[in-house]
């Protein structure tokens, strides 16, 4: 096996180790609104995609909250909920290549009076076509007298995941034509590399690191100038791996990929 070949999978068999899933995030104000689901599906009435968007090669988390009902209304009969459930693995269908799910509690069994939470993420690949629409289903199964299987949304609504292509920006603005020629070099390194930009604007930017998963790891408040600007970055504390940094003020933000290679 060739010695790059060997680099790559070294990385690839780090990174899968170390790499960190983002916390699911469970909507309290779903108590006062009595919904059985955080957000709200896309309805006729409505028409409003509340799911985050996606962007291929850029991480993506979202939470859903889940609020059990102690009774479920089924052909005019009242039964009393044990539980509702999905399976841990396959049960949310047409989701792009590259996310999956997970759900708190672990086992993604939601219990009547308890909140619970499955989160949709990972880091969309080429794989999927964009831009596009995917419409996810979430199979479960309501547990009382007898188990009644129950697809999320309900019929006549729609959880609808738009995904964009690579290098696109979602929830802010791309502030790219601020920053000309923002880059990082060298790109692989090992321990430190050094960000250069040709600033449009004079003041304070936020640098951010993230990895594939969407979990910050790093935070450094800057001053840019305008005109040449440079700074180094230590990523001795990182693993192996693609990272996401960002350049962001009040007008939005730039994104870029970083590539870690001991």
């Amino acid at each position: 096996m060739n010695k790059t070949l060997t680099l790559l999978l070294s990385i690839f068999l780090v990174y899968s180790v170390e790499a960190q899933t983002p916390t699911c995030v469970i909507d309290s104000t779903i108590l006062q609104t009595g919904a059985l689901i955080s957000p709200l599906p896309w309805t006729d009435s409505t028409m409003q995609y509340n799911l985050n968007a996606a962007c291929i090669d850029q991480p993506y988390n979202q939470s859903l909250t889940i609020n059990v009902p102690p009774i479920f209304t089924f052909e005019s009969i009242n039964l009393p909920i044990t539980n509702l459930s999905i399976a841990t693995t396959g049960a949310i269908s047409n989701l792009p290549t590259g996310l999956t799910y997970n759900c708190d509690p672990p086992n993604c069994t939601f219990l009547p009076g308890q909140l619970g939470c499955i989160l949709l993420y990972g880091t969309p690949t080429s794989a999927n076509m964009a831009p596009d629409t995917f419409d996810l289903d979430i199979w479960s199964v309501l547990n009382s007298i007898i188990p009644i299987p129950l697809r999320f949304p309900i019929s006549g609504s729609h959880f609808y995941l738009t995904l964009k292509g690579p290098g696109c920006l979602v929830g802010n603005k791309d502030i790219s034509n601020q920053l000309i020629g923002l880059k990082n070099a060298p790109n692989p390194f090992t321990n430190e590399t050094f960000i250069t930009a040709e600033s449009l604007v004079a003041g304070d930017f936020q640098f951010e690191v993230f990895d594939l998963l969407g979990k910050r790891i790093y935070l450094k408040k800057i001053r840019l100038e305008i005109g040449h600007n440079e700074f180094a970055f230590d990523a001795s504390e990182l693993s192996n791996g693609a990272h996401f940094y960002t350049l962001s003020n009040n007008d939005g933000k730039a994104v870029r990929q970083m590539i870690v290679a001991r």
